[in-house]
């Protein structure tokens, strides 16, 4: 039993890996995309962005 859990986990942590990578590419291809496009980043305001203590 304790092994059929050690090689699920494994292949979970294998899995995760593999879905942040695929992530990384996505939004590499959506820089190349904003990029022939011409598509500026528009910076919203947030609250949680401005330091409230200072």
């Amino acid at each position: 039993m304790e092994i059929l859990i050690t090689i699920i986990l494994i292949i979970t942590i294998f899995a995760s890996i593999a879905a942040w990578l695929n992530t990384k590419v996505i939004l590499k291809e959506l820089e190349l995309i904003k990029d022939k496009l011409e598509i500026t980043d528009r910076e919203e305001s947030s609250f949680l962005k401005n330091d409230l203590d200072t």
